[in-house]
């Protein structure tokens, strides 16, 4: 066991409370983390740290770091607890220095200190593919290849067919194209550019003209999709939904990856909704689940690995984010709970913590 006093001047504290946090977490680290943790950290853990050492200066408190074993916060398996929380019932630590998601699940053997601040669960990926042609063809992004050659074959056609009715109206005086010329009326009436020269026929007349007025509409989808193009991202994810994750899952070899300290399937497993369950099947199943033992790791593995996609609280992930372009957050956000102190059942100081929190804010 390691004493760690959280104020130089709380040497002659009286009170010792046992605190155990995730395992690969070093002790130099947690000493930086005292020094340098403020109750305003954007980073949770750090958040938590900076409480603690707030309320051992004010309740007259010096803690002591557990060394053990366990990577993971834990769960009933099998008749037993297991992990962080297995520490909690033996009562071989009081407190997790960790932010601890709140759950009915953990009440048998936990407490909670007042809930400190909310969060919720989101999706890392591999950093997508990203549009970046800013050249003279991002004026073609607006339609795809299939929509670009429909345009083309139609103008070849509808220029063939005039072709034929001005040369078959020849002897009523019409104008004379060539084939060339036939296209390139239909051409410039795609590009709202007027003609060198009009028909004469009622028949010419009329098939030009609805042709002005198909190339009206077409001209409206492409200022919209050009707009489209130009206002939204440029980022093409691998799907924008949950039921797209859960497809893919299913059918294209995706794997869902977790960390084994977060709850992240526990709300999957619980969860009402059909894409959820889908995606817990597979994971439950059909094997398609990887658990690691830091969010480190779980980055790690999915720029390894494309088809995989980690599920975890936001926070965590929005720092894996920040600090690697190579990944980023999908869009999509689940579910939202609260994270608080972890304390063993009965703590006796649980009140003047969450009382003290609250004086804190």
């Amino acid at each position: 066991m390691t004493n760690i006093s959280l104020e130089p001047h709380v040497n002659n504290a009286t009170k010792t409370i046992k605190v155990a946090t995730i395992s690969p977490w070093l002790y130099g680290q947690i000493q930086t983390n005292l020094s340098e943790a403020t109750k305003f950290s954007e980073n949770k853990y750090d958040l938590v740290w900076s409480i603690l050492k707030e309320l051992g200066r004010m309740l007259n408190i010096k803690y002591e770091i557990v060394n053990h074993t366990e990577n993971q916060l834990g769960s009933f398996e099998n008749g037993t607890w297991t992990g962080l929380l297995k520490l909690l019932k033996n009562e071989e630590v009081d407190i997790l220095g960790i932010p601890t998601e709140v759950t009915f699940d953990h009440l048998d053997v936990a407490d909670y200190t007042k809930p400190l601040f909310q969060s919720d669960y989101a999706i890392l990926i591999r950093s997508p593919n990203t549009f970046t042609d800013n050249t003279f063809f991002i004026l073609t992004a607006a339609f795809n290849i299939t929509a670009w050659s429909m345009v083309a074959a139609l103008v070849l056609f509808s220029g063939c067919i005039f072709y034929v009715i001005c040369h078959s109206l020849k002897r009523n005086n019409e104008q004379q194209y060539t084939f060339l010329d036939a296209c390139w009326v239909f051409c410039s009436i795609f590009l709202q550019q007027g003609l060198w020269k009009t028909p004469n026929s009622f028949t010419g007349r009329m098939f030009v003209s609805l042709w002005w007025l198909w190339s009206i509409t077409l001209l409206a989808i492409y200022s919209g999709g050009m707009l489209m193009t130009l206002s939204s991202g440029r980022e093409r994810f691998p799907f924008y939904t949950l039921d797209e994750l859960a497809y893919l899952v299913q059918y294209s070899g995706y794997k869902i990856v977790t960390e084994s300290s977060s709850s992240s399937h526990l709300y999957i497993k619980d969860s009402l909704k059909d894409n959820l369950k889908k995606i817990w099947h597979e994971m439950s199943i059909n094997k398609k689940w990887i658990n690691v033992s830091s969010f480190q790791d779980g980055k790690d593995l999915i720029i390894n690995q494309p088809k995989t996609v980690l599920i975890a609280p936001r926070d965590p992930l929005l720092v894996l984010a920040a600090s690697d372009c190579r990944v980023t957050i999908v869009k999509k956000s689940l579910s939202s709970f609260w994270c608080s102190i972890c304390t063993r059942k009965n703590f006796p100081l649980l009140k003047e913590f969450s009382e003290q929190y609250s004086l804190q804010k």
